[in-house]
């Protein structure tokens, strides 16, 4: 009889969302880094997309508590100790991360579109990033950690918040391209001098990492009976078709084939990244809740 998931899609898409969104703010703060005049359209798009998906996957958590008019509970409490907050509870830090890296990142989208007209405003931005680059860390991090702190197979072992932050990078930039190729592709601009190719390599390289530590996070606990959902006909296709071949394989060769590619194809591509990003959370999700 299979057994009932107290943690199903809504949870496996907070997960992805809250990776996806530090991710972008990542890209932002690293292309304001490199150099404001050449990434200032990456660092942007980035900073814009940032906030979003983490405040969905928060309220799509809220409502699947299913009392989420009681959810300003896991932030303060009534009486003595305003704060709530348990140091010893992965959900108390998750929750407290996830509402300042929201703040945080709605702080520095508010900085980068202040101050983009004056000439210090790179200074600025560039200060502003540093500060959220940490809580943009720590989220990729946590969504691993969440996971890792239960005695599960797969979830317990020590590769997963590996897994996970490689794949909230690699979903990270995937949605600035996705952003950039639609809107450029809607403007009809050239691609000439457009950071999409710079960017899909990028994503190539990160994805060789992440197929790197998903061999290895296959390998550690190829034993366990909790991992032969890979061979199985439900979550074994989503494995192998959905998250290693569309998720990881064809955008990474993709990303590192040469020549100029047509803004549509770079369109697919990165919205491949995504969907790899999502199925990998819920087919581990799925596994560690069946026998």
């Amino acid at each position: 009889m299979p057994q009932e998931l107290n943690w199903g899609f809504p949870v496996a898409l907070d997960l992805f969302l809250a990776g996806m969104a530090a991710g972008a703010l990542m890209v932002a703060v690293v292309a304001q880094m490199a150099g404001d005049r050449r990434y200032r359209a990456v660092s942007l798009t980035g900073a814009l997309i940032a906030p979003w998906p983490a405040i969905l996957g928060v309220l799509l958590l809220v409502v699947d508590l299913g009392v989420p008019w009681r959810f300003w509970e896991l932030l303060l409490r009534r009486g003595e100790g305003f704060l709530m907050f348990n140091p010893t509870s992965t959900m108390s830090i998750g929750t407290w991360l996830m509402t300042l890296f929201i703040l945080g990142s709605l702080a520095y989208l508010a900085v980068s579109l202040l101050t983009i007209p004056f000439r210090w405003g790179a200074k600025v931005r560039t200060v502003a990033g540093i500060c959220t680059l940490p809580l943009a860390l720590l989220v990729t991090i946590y969504t691993g950690v969440l996971l890792s702190a239960t005695p599960r197979v797969p979830w317990s072992t020590p590769l997963l918040p590996t897994l996970f932050v490689t794949s909230a990078i690699a979903t990270g930039i995937a949605s600035v391209v996705f952003v950039l190729a639609v809107f450029q592709t809607v403007k009809a601009s050239a691609r000439v001098g457009s950071p999409v190719p710079r960017l899909e390599r990028l994503i190539s390289m990160v994805l060789c990492l992440q197929l790197l530590v998903t061999v290895a996070f296959v390998l550690l606990q190829i034993t366990s009976a909790q991992m032969k959902f890979i061979i199985g006909p439900g979550l074994g296709l989503l494995w192998w078709i959905g998250i290693i071949g569309l998720g990881l394989i064809l955008p990474l060769v993709a990303g590192f084939k040469p020549g100029v590619k047509k803004l549509r194809t770079s369109i697919v591509v990165s919205a491949l990244v995504l969907l790899g990003g999502l199925l990998l959370r819920y087919v581990i999700l799925v596994a560690g809740q069946t026998a």
